[in-house]
């Protein structure tokens, strides 16, 4: 994978941790169902921490303990389904939330300007052909009629 951050093409210090699997020592990106079962330890060790979540998960079900998270890596599971935007958005506007929130999943080059526009600062591609050409898309456009 290749990582954009800030419309740049930036190296990758997170890790997703798989169930059954040991931990990082830091920068650790957990699943939703592994932070509601293992909290205590994860906020014990004071470690860089991060949230998968699906894009049709609720916000009610993890921004409570928001402000623990460096990272919220939102799952797009189609580049059709939009409802990864929309938690996006619900999390820069409803819960002010300005730490990093990454797009992973079927992410494609010609989305890049509108995860963007609607909260995303970091991507995830497959390659980096198609990093370098949504780095293309990102300043496709340098003013926009519809606000953020």
């Amino acid at each position: 994978m290749t990582l954009i951050k800030h419309n740049k093409i930036s190296p990758n210090q997170w890790h997703y941790h798989t169930e059954g699997k040991a931990l990082h020592a830091d920068h650790n990106i957990v699943s939703l169902d592994y932070w509601q079962n293992n909290k205590a330890a994860l906020t014990s060790n004071q470690s860089s921490l991060g949230l998968l979540v699906s894009g049709d998960e609720l916000p009610e079900n993890f921004v409570d303990d928001i402000e623990l998270f460096s990272i919220i890596a939102i799952q797009i599971p189609s580049f059709t389904d939009g409802r990864g935007y929309s938690l996006a958005k619900m999390l820069r506007a409803s819960y002010q939330y300005t730490d990093e929130i990454r797009a992973v999943g079927d992410v494609l080059p010609d989305q890049a300007l509108y995860l963007a526009r609607v909260g995303f600062d970091a991507l995830e591609l497959p390659t980096p052909t198609s990093a370098e050409l949504a780095l293309e898309k990102l300043t496709e456009f340098s003013v926009f009629y519809q606000p953020n």
